[in-house]
């Protein structure tokens, strides 16, 4: 075969960026080689038992131009020129990108969300009477959550996972900022009018077709990325989370037309719970089952998933939805009569065929503590979650068989039950566990925090339990609406201590330029890149690692590669330390 018909590389387009390495950059194209040694990169290097060392250091381009006082531009553009690449220099602002609907969705559900929810709770716990509020506060939380907190953290999530392609530009970049910008100018606009109806009717139109206009954007984005892929139920699934998230959309549009200046307190009682089963088990759900068809496994160390149950759930879940839609839409009609406890059925069948193929989420037995597996209690979010999603729907499942064959309406202390076990019980603590094993991917390093793993835990799950306990027990005891509240600390506290977290992660306060010292856990990467020199001095040790490797990942940390180099880690970072002293 003549090198011309020899196939191509896959990393042969691999663009040039600013955080690539010297040595990654001379790996895929040695070409490169000279343009380094011009500007000062050392061509012979030592290596183990005199054998040359490899060329180039672990040292990012932006690092090397500012260590050689070389204009970056320059050096990227000669670097460019010589592999035969362009430069990309937005890639390293789309791994940030989900960083602002994070943290945005964490300031909305600990103010208008979980914190306006605890204010109200606060207020029935005193009156002992769940309509005591008016019901425009109780649904201005609900979106607050829905559209706030558990849509925007899914969407930051999946722009850098499955709809990473959305961000991959910097104009798409500035797009999906504006978008956010206008999700929250949308929600505080629909929260506002729920407050004052009359006054600010127009708002609340507004507001419901700006998320119209942007749930549609979304979904069409879904579509394109997700339609090459469509023989994987992920992908379907995502692309029906778009659906009914438009659905969703739709509906609010239509009932904010509907009442007008009397506001979301002239919704029914049906309207209320179809909005509920759009958002939750519509949207919500469809992204947690897509979403979490690519990561669990991974991150839970499950195994190859059981792809015929999966696929079974996807058409059971979508279809009970639609059972349920029905229901809601169509009020009073004979068909809502059995689609509602059939729908419920359905989406019953569906989360117990994704816990089946999921195999349980119980993940194999470690077999390391290293900090790049995740703190071992995370392991404990999937199925807690789970286990509470089963709850919920077993109780969905008869309330509306109940409902159907007695003709009365379900309690409002069963339905708030149910709903708090879905939105909390499952989606949050979900959301709490899979973020605080999966930030830390996408941010590249460890858990900075993982003393926080345990409390946020007891928090989500003794506040779930506190609530939907209590809620069911006001049933019976009146007294329970005493101490219902309580369960509102705990479950803030949780999105608190979550929020610490999430920010740690992103901002840690403490970097190895402004600490001059290492730590077991400090990320090599980041040794290798603030002093290039020691990198020279660990072979000389004797690491073959640094010898062989072509990039060192970004999370891996000094205390792991002592062990993998059959090192004791404290005497490794006392001698690291030492080395950083001599050179500063």
């Amino acid at each position: 075969m003549s090198s011309s018909d020899a196939p191509k590389r896959s990393y042969d387009s691999v663009s040039i960026r600013p955080e690539m390495t010297v040595r990654h950059v001379v790996a895929l194209y040695p070409a490169c080689r000279d343009v380094f040694h011009q500007y000062g990169e050392p061509i012979d290097r030592p290596g183990l038992g005199g054998t040359p060392g490899p060329f180039g250091h672990f040292q990012p381009l932006n690092r090397f131009a500012e260590q050689h006082d070389v204009d970056l531009d320059e050096l990227l553009q000669r670097l460019a020129q010589v592999a035969g690449v362009p430069v990309d220099r937005a890639r390293a602002a789309a791994e940030k990108i989900h960083r602002g609907f994070l943290l945005t969705a964490l300031a909305i559900t600990l103010s208008l969300g979980a914190g306006w929810g605890g204010y109200l709770l606060l207020a029935i716990g005193r009156s002992h009477d769940y309509v005591s509020i008016d019901t425009a506060q109780v649904i201005a939380h609900g979106e607050a959550q829905l559209w706030g907190f558990i849509g925007l953290f899914i969407v930051g999530i999946s722009l850098r996972t499955v709809l990473k392609d959305a961000a991959s530009t910097q104009l798409r970049q500035r797009i999906c900022r504006t978008a956010l910008i206008l999700t929250v100018i949308s929600m505080a606009g629909g929260f506002a009018w729920s407050l004052a109806p009359q006054r600010l009717a127009l708002l609340g139109i507004g507001s419901a077709f700006m998320l119209l206009l942007l749930s549609g954007s979304l979904w069409a984005i879904q579509w394109r990325i997700v339609r090459q892929k469509w023989q994987a139920t992920w992908a379907r699934a995502v692309f029906m989370s778009g659906f009914w998230l438009v659905a969703w959309a739709m509906v609010t549009i239509w009932l904010r037309l509907q009442v007008g200046g009397a506001g979301p307190s002239a919704y029914s009682h049906d309207h209320r719970t179809l909005i509920i089963k759009l958002a939750v088990f519509g949207f919500a759900m469809n992204s947690i089952y897509g979403f979490g068809q690519m990561l669990l496994p991974g991150l839970l160390r499950i195994g190859k998933p059981r792809l015929g149950a999966i696929e079974l759930s996807f058409w059971a879940h979508n279809a009970g939805v639609t059972m349920m839609f029905a229901a809601s839409a169509i009020p009073g009609h004979a068909v809502s009569l059995l689609a509602q406890p059939l729908g419920s059925l359905m989406v019953f069948l569906g989360a117990v065929c994704y816990a089946v193929g999921q195999r349980g989420l119980i993940g194999k037995r470690r077999t390391s503590t290293r900090l790049e597996q995740g703190h071992w209690l995370l392991d404990i979010y999937p199925p807690l979650a789970f286990s509470w999603l089963i709850i919920s729907l077993v109780l969905l499942a008869g309330g509306s068989i109940f409902a159907s064959l007695s003709g009365q309406p379900l309690p409002h202390a069963f339905t708030g039950a149910v709903r708090h076990a879905l939105t909390v019980g499952f989606m949050t603590t979900l959301i709490l566990g899979v973020g605080q094993r999966l930030l830390p991917v996408l941010e590249h390093n460890v858990l900075r925090m993982p003393g926080l793993v345990l409390p946020i835990l007891a928090c989500i799950g003794v506040g779930n339990l506190w609530r939907v306990a209590t809620q069911l027990t006001t049933l019976q005891f009146p007294l329970a609406f005493s101490v219902m509240p309580i369960s509102a600390l705990f479950e803030w506290t949780a999105l608190l201590l979550f929020t610490i977290s999430v920010v740690k992660q992103i901002w840690p306060s403490k970097t190895l330029r402004s600490s001059g010292a290492v730590t077991t856990q400090t990320s090599l990467a980041e040794l290798l890149a603030a002093f290039p020199a020691i990198e020279d001095e660990l072979i000389q040790r004797g690491s073959a690692y640094l010898i062989r490797a072509r990039t060192v990942p970004a999370e891996l940390t000094i205390g792991s590669f002592a062990t993998s180099e059959k090192e004791e880690p404290a005497e490794l970072v006392a001698w690291i330390n030492r080395q950083i002293g001599r050179s500063s």
